[in-house]
């Protein structure tokens, strides 16, 4: 299980706020919503809660369901006004139907075993009216792949506040259970002296998707895929998906 999200739950809302543009990304997601006549949204990966204010201040009727506690104590303090509920995508009903459900933060790379992500696609059809729509971002795996060596490493310095923190993290291909890679990273933050101190470690296994095989699993499941966009993102290039409720 991924320590980000549970013992690094305050380093991620830290860190990430420098690495995504929470407006841009509510913008991008506000102008899809409102195009398709949405007023009452689930939020899937709803984190630390950045997009559920700014949804909240837009006046959606919004919920959000994580499956981390330590991520939704953040989120309560961001958006005090918001619904949230500790919830597996796999398995979840909320006794409640929605205009639109959304899958952000590119979640659905944890998702990493076909059974998973077709339960997830199950519960979510549930939660939505007739008609209802899918949205949701993914990572291209035909262009992640393509170049992907035996082994990525990448580093980075960010500053949010008074904090300076420091990651180090190693991608390995996997390809145990699609276009899967592992991703193991080390967590450092800057002392007084200013010497960066280990403060955690991480480890996922993800998945990035190809474009056909989505439609697939989506028509499995009772959606219409309508569209596909390019979506600019952190670190990997994403595919933006939108699909209909259909059966």
């Amino acid at each position: 299980m991924s320590k980000l999200y549970t013992n690094l739950a305050n380093v991620y809302h830290e860190i990430y706020q420098t690495l995504f543009d929470y407006d841009e990304e509510f913008k991008f997601y506000d102008e899809h919503l409102r195009k398709n006549g949405v007023a009452k949204v689930l939020e899937v990966g709803c984190g630390t809660g950045n997009l559920a204010k700014r949804l909240l201040d837009a006046k959606y009727d919004y919920w959000g369901i994580d499956l981390f506690d330590e991520m939704l104590e953040i989120a309560k303090q961001t958006a005090p006004n918001a619904k949230f509920s500790q919830a597996d995508v796999r398995n979840f009903d909320l006794n409640s139907q929605f205009d639109c459900t959304i899958i952000t933060g590119r979640s659905i790379s944890y998702l990493i075993e076909n059974n998973g992500l077709l339960d997830a696609l199950n519960c979510i059809k549930r939660s939505l009216k007739v008609g209802g729509m899918l949205m949701f971002d993914a990572i291209d795996a035909e262009k992640m792949f393509e170049n992907f060596e035996s082994e990525k490493v990448d580093e980075l310095e960010v500053k949010y506040g008074v904090n300076d923190y420091q990651r180090k993290s190693r991608s390995r291909k996997n390809l145990s259970s699609g276009w899967t890679w592992d991703w193991e990273s080390e967590y450092f933050k800057k002392d007084s002296n200013g010497v960066y101190k280990k403060i955690g470690e991480d480890f996922s296994t993800l998945r990035a998707f190809l474009k056909e095989e989505l439609a697939l699993f989506l028509k499995l499941r009772g959606f219409q895929l309508i569209e596909v966009l390019p979506k600019k993102s952190y670190a990997w290039d994403d595919n933006f998906f939108i699909a209909r409720k259909v059966s």
